[in-house]
């Protein structure tokens, strides 16, 4: 930033903190939360449309420093969202630089973490004058980037106090540039994203199954509705007239429309086995009917493919699973264009060449043929795979920025 624009930048961010302080109303003694363990302030964006996942990352924050305490500014966080043993209170958002001294003095945070977009200016300023680190994460910053040149002026006196911005993507970090920020300051670390323990099996029925299952091509219906439980069933036979081994697993099933599926498979002159009556597939049979809902991270492990029901045709059946779970378990996913409730994930890992997406039944069926080649579907799932459990990698580098940071500062 050039000479001017910084005079610039710092006068307009003056006189918007002389306003804030003529509203300024008194507050009560700050009490900090129990413990002597370091303490910092996280200040997550009022009105966000989607918070970040606040559990894992002071989770993580928590390994690093046992003893962690944390001071919330902006909207109250859930309270399911944060750690069972986390020591936390709530202040608010301090509004003036008067505030925000007495914050200082009664808490003496060691670090400031910014997550999401909002640019707190008296909280900023105030923490960057006390020497206090402050840094961001999760800010897109896409609605700063349309602000007019008055107020474009004060935040880039406010991005230019801020010691390193962890940026989600590149046009994050793009925008943290334009508006003031240090280039060197900036780092693109990755969205926060939710991580997921693997789904757990029973090894021993793992490998048993394994074996009698050996040089079959195995795929998965996980969680289909009705309607594409029959396009799930006609990829399969298509299937089979090349590969007249293949198995097709339907998992993750309402009970009620078993007696359905099974007259469906029947109508097609397939042969059907069902989990629940205790029999292994035979070299003989079409179909796997696995009718208990817990089993999911066995089927998983044993099916290189997976399309993902609840993505392709509405109709009766169980919720949608998470995409992370096939993903963390080295299956190649497919989908269809119905997002639901896990639309960021089905972005991460359309974005990231990590999952097919399919259309209708007659894509499907395309789909489900090529992935019979072992190489193609290797490759979907490790960039799956790579997907799923680089949030954790995400969280790490954050909590690590943060550490460091308070570590300067003690």
């Amino acid at each position: 930033m050039s000479l001017a624009g910084q005079t610039t930048a710092s006068l307009a961010l003056w006189l918007h903190l002389r306003r804030r302080a003529a509203l300024r109303v008194e507050g009560g003694t700050i009490e900090p939360p129990a413990g002597d363990g370091p303490l910092i302030l996280v200040h997550v964006t009022e009105g966000g449309a989607e918070p970040p996942p606040l559990s894992p990352l002071l989770q993580t924050l928590m390994t690093r420093r046992p003893g962690l305490r944390v001071a919330f500014t902006g909207p109250a966080p859930d309270p399911s969202a944060l750690p069972r043993n986390l020591r936390s209170i709530h202040l608010g958002l301090p509004r003036d630089s008067e505030t925000v001294a007495e914050v200082i003095a009664g808490l003496k945070p060691r670090a400031l973490l910014l997550l999401g977009d909002q640019l707190p200016a008296a909280l900023i300023t105030g923490m960057a004058e006390a020497r206090v680190p402050v840094l961001m994460a999760e800010g897109r910053l896409v609605t700063y980037a349309r602000s007019g040149s008055w107020r474009s002026a004060v935040n880039r006196g406010l991005m230019g106090r801020i010691t390193r911005i962890l940026a989600p993507d590149l046009t994050a970090a793009a925008a943290a540039r334009q508006l003031g920020g240090d280039p060197a300051r900036v780092e693109l670390v990755g969205p926060v994203t939710e991580t997921r323990a693997p789904l757990s099996a029973n090894e021993a029925e793992r490998a048993a199954l394994a074996q009698i299952l050996r040089g079959r091509h195995v795929w998965l219906a996980a969680a289909p509705t009705l309607p594409e439980i029959r396009a799930a069933l006609a990829a399969h036979q298509a299937t089979l007239h090349h590969n007249h081994r293949a198995l097709l697993i339907l998992a993750g099933l309402p009970e009620f429309i078993i007696p359905e599926i099974r007259a469906e498979v029947e109508a097609l002159g397939l042969a059907a086995v069902l989990r629940s009556e205790d029999e292994d597939p035979s070299a003989d049979d079409h179909v796997l009917i696995a009718d208990d809902p817990y089993e999911m991270g066995l089927w998983y492990r044993l099916a290189p493919v997976c399309f993902m029901g609840g993505t392709l045709i509405a109709g009766p059946g169980l919720d949608p699973r998470h995409p992370f779970e096939p993903a963390a378990l080295g299956s190649a996913i497919i989908h269809g264009p119905i997002p639901g409730t896990h639309a960021a994930e089905w972005i991460q890992l359309d974005g990231a060449d990590a999952a097919r997406l399919v259309t209708d039944a007659e894509t499907l069926t395309r789909a489900v043929a090529d992935l019979t080649a072992p190489d193609q579907a290797a490759v979907l799932a490790g960039n799956a795979w790579s997907v799923s459990t680089g949030g954790a990698a995400v969280l790490h580098r954050i909590a690590d920025a943060v550490i460091d940071a308070m570590e300067k500062r003690a």
